[in-house]
């Protein structure tokens, strides 16, 4: 057979790029592979089982997710007293303070723990509003902002909370969700 070539599909070697790769399934037959979904549809049962989502980690997710404005400017926690406290402090438990920042406006907080209740008392700056919203999962607050920007928001539960300021120019300023 000098000279000859065999057909391509003779069966000779394989081309280059024919080789399996990572991934391919071989051709044994035209049925789909439900193993795979079964095993993977078991593990999600277990892992649920074994450890499940916290109950408030879902509320949150549901309500921060139907909470969302496209349009509003996030005011991103900057400080946190019961974070950025220096290990050498002296003074015994007092207010938290925290301060949330969205370019020019700031909305600062001092939270008072009383029993399971939360109580703020804050102030918007660089930005007029005439009401304050306190949002976490399970309801909303809104609290009256005085003409020197001053609010305070009363008896919250602990938990999460976002507060939500819409300003006399018409944006609205949301914070980040943190924790009371």
């Amino acid at each position: 057979m000098s000279g000859e070539q065999l057909p391509s599909d003779a069966g000779g070697e394989p081309e280059l790029g024919d080789e399996p790769r990572f991934g391919d399934k071989p051709d044994t037959d035209d049925e789909p592979d439900t193993g795979d979904d079964e095993l993977v549809a078991r593990l999600r049962q277990i892992a649920g089982h074994l450890d499940p989502v916290p109950d408030l980690l879902s509320q949150a997710a549901r309500s921060a997710f139907g909470m969302r404005e496209l349009d509003a400017r996030l005011a991103e926690l900057v400080h946190d007293s019961a974070v950025d406290v220096p290990a050498t402090a002296v003074r015994g438990p007092g207010p938290r303070l925290l301060s949330f920042e969205a370019d020019d406006v700031v909305v600062e907080c001092e939270v008072t723990v009383r029993e399971s209740r939360r109580d703020i008392i804050g102030q918007l700056m660089g930005g007029h509003a005439s009401e304050v919203e306190a949002r976490m999962p399970a309801a909303a607050v809104t609290v009256p902002v005085d003409d020197r920007g001053f609010f305070s928001i009363r008896g919250l539960p602990a938990g999460l909370v976002q507060l939500r300021c819409r300003l006399a120019v018409g944006a609205t300023v949301v914070t980040s969700w943190a924790t009371l």
